[in-house]
């Protein structure tokens, strides 16, 4: 079949990116194809993208050819009638937006629970009505979706390189990893570090360390204001950690934070699944993670980890599990076994079964 594939989103290197650009990895083993860019997107050097998409991601796309599409504002209607007409399916990661697709299957990837502002209306029910049904990442995402868009769809749970990521000899790290975005402070940095400022200098966790990750992409100026509410507390950042090095900090840090939703009721604002989550699970970290969004399907409190509501709980979870070893190493096995719910395979599995549908 031939198979197109687009995303609004090639200049960046998220989860949503991650799991649309996987999808054409795994079709592209059986499969023709094709990943769509726009007009305005050739200032990237399209020529190097690929290649920079495939080592950010960890991806092989060598058998999938980008083809700039009549998509964006240099689009038009009549353009895109004939151009997606040769298609036999096509995946659309939504910012939000959607358009009219004459592919002969047309499926829609919501990676955010994007509240309703473009089917609302006539012309938007039109457009909507030409798509065959949705994929969500999770649960979270897809109740919210569907009744707020009337869609049917599926979960597809976002493929995590589980087999790449070995448990290491442990130190004493607590590890968050997350994009270091001031604009929204979706990953909670801030709130995170004064936790653990108020647990070292209250001796509650002696020797251990606290340790973030993320992309950068521009916010230099914030990373240095995090720093500064670190102080001397040992608090070490890793701004634009390459894939290899991230697996070697997951491998050797023995618990995992992720905060984002903490204080948010807007679903936007929320963990809508959690990659690092998993990746963490993997590498035998005990995820204490907040108890909203993608999280709760992931985390199975108690056995799996541990879920937290408040940043007292935060704490007084992390304090258990620093001073309880056994607990922790406990935790931290089935934390292991139950990321391999969540493996590449196991989306590549799903993936090509929701094609063969429309085979």
């Amino acid at each position: 079949m031939k198979i197109g594939v687009y995303s609004p989103y090639l200049d960046s290197f998220g989860g949503g990116e991650r799991y649309i650009l996987t999808i054409a990895e795994v079709l592209s083993k059986d499969h023709t194809v094709d990943l769509f860019y726009e007009s305005h997107q050739q200032s990237l050097g399209i020529a190097g993208l690929k290649n920079t998409l495939e080592k950010r991601l960890n991806l092989d796309l060598s058998s999938v050819m980008l083809v700039k599409a009549p998509l964006g504002p240099d689009g038009n209607f009549s353009q895109r009638l004939l151009f997606f007409k040769k298609y036999d399916v096509l995946f659309y990661l939504t910012d939000g937006s959607v358009f009219y697709s004459t592919a002969r299957a047309s499926i829609i990837h919501f990676q955010v629970p994007f509240p309703n502002k473009s089917a609302r209306s006539l012309w938007g029910k039109f457009k909507l009505s030409s798509w065959k049904e949705a994929v969500f990442n999770s649960y979270f995402t897809g109740d919210y979706v569907k009744k707020q868009w009337g869609v049917k769809g599926r979960v597809i749970y976002p493929p995590v390189d589980i087999g790449e990521i070995k448990p290491g000899p442990k130190h004493k790290y607590i590890l968050s990893v997350g994009r270091f975005v001031s604009f929204t402070k979706a990953k909670k940095h801030e709130e995170m570090i004064k936790a653990f400022v108020q647990l070292y200098d209250l001796g509650k966790i002696p020797g251990w360390s606290l340790h973030l990750a993320g992309s950068v992409e521009g916010e230099e100026n914030y990373l240095e204001e995090l720093k500064k509410i670190a102080g001397s507390t040992p608090v070490y950042f890793y701004p634009d950690l390459s894939f290899e090095k991230l697996m070697e900090l997951y491998g050797k840090a023995a618990i995992y934070w992720h905060a984002a939703g903490l204080g948010e009721n807007d679903p936007v604002k929320m963990e809508h699944f959690g990659i690092t989550t998993v990746e963490a699970m993997a590498a035998g970290c005990v995820p204490v993670v907040i108890n909203k969004g993608g999280q709760k399907e992931i985390v199975e409190n108690k056995v799996s980890g541990l879920l937290w509501d408040d940043l007292e709980q935060l704490k007084n979870l992390t304090i258990e599990m620093v001073t309880k070893p056994d607990l922790r190493a406990k935790l931290a096995e089935a934390a292991t076994l139950r990321s391999k719910q969540f493996s590449k395979e196991r989306f590549a599995e799903n993936i090509r079964e929701l094609v063969k549908k429309y085979g």
